[in-house]
């Protein structure tokens, strides 16, 4: 079983090769491996904007057209929604921070942050509950929140409870040119998701067209071979293939 944290992917996807969306199936069938020859269960975890909040209603249509397309190709999809909270904040474009930057002045206006509330716990109790009742004998999170590192913790003191043996493995997305893998405290093992893979489970699918332009997709349901060039599907001209949710973790 693959449980994903879909905020902590699209974040690091995007930071390291540059753009956040990726297929979900294919990245579990790749984790999983020559390992079982049955479907692999994959779990994807997010938050979901509020329509009704100002200027998130397109986000969550973008959103709810991804989410709709991977329960096609049966992932499990488990959302919660977004909280809001009044701030300030400034529209202006600003250059990343540095030492000897020079300051900037920017004009601040009020506006509605959304955090993302809850998702770490909702996978932690998901993957203890399918571990209890002999669901999963092999996990694998693909995250990197810090509070998830206390489920290999969990799990231990659960042993006498589990009575079985139980393999608990992470992912992360990790930089090219590491001398040294990426290894998760606490994990059987964690594997290095790279560009090489990533440009593999890719996903290009434009899901910000106007409705009158929108079809719904049907998704790849094999990995390809590791020389095929990912499938991608062409965005209108003046859309944004990049939208999605992107909400601060608390």
């Amino acid at each position: 079983m693959v449980l994903i944290d879909g905020q902590n992917l699209y974040k690091r996807c995007d930071d390291l090769f540059g753009h956040p969306l990726c297929h979900p199936h294919l990245l579990a069938q790749y984790l999983a491996g020559t390992r079982t020859r049955h479907p692999v269960a994959c779990r994807f975890y997010t938050g979901r904007p509020n329509p009704n909040i100002r200027g998130e209603a397109e986000k969550t249509r973008n959103l709810d057209r991804r989410l709709h397309a991977m329960r096609q190709v049966g992932i499990t999809v488990v959302f919660r929604p977004l909280r809001y909270h009044w701030e300030w904040g400034h529209r202006q474009a600003l250059p990343k921070p540095m030492r000897g930057l020079a300051g900037r002045r920017v004009t601040l206006h009020p506006w509605q942050r959304p955090r993302e509330k809850g998702i770490d716990l909702v996978m932690a109790l998901d993957l203890i509950e399918f571990v209890l009742t002999g669901k999963c004998d092999v996990a694998i999170i693909v995250s990197l929140d810090r509070d998830l590192y206390e489920i290999p913790l969990a799990l231990q003191k659960l042993q006498p409870l589990i009575g079985r043996p139980v393999r608990l493995e992470a992912a992360v997305p990790v930089p090219d040119g590491l001398r040294f893998p990426k290894v998760l405290t606490g994990f059987h093992y964690t594997h290095q998701i790279t560009s090489g893979m990533f440009n593999r489970i890719r996903d290009d699918t434009d899901y910000t067209v106007p409705d009158a332009l929108w079809v719904p997709q049907r998704l790849p349901t094999t990995l390809p071979p590791a020389s095929a060039p990912p499938q991608r599907i062409s965005s209108p001209p003046g859309t944004d293939s990049y939208s999605d949710v992107n909400a601060d973790r608390s």
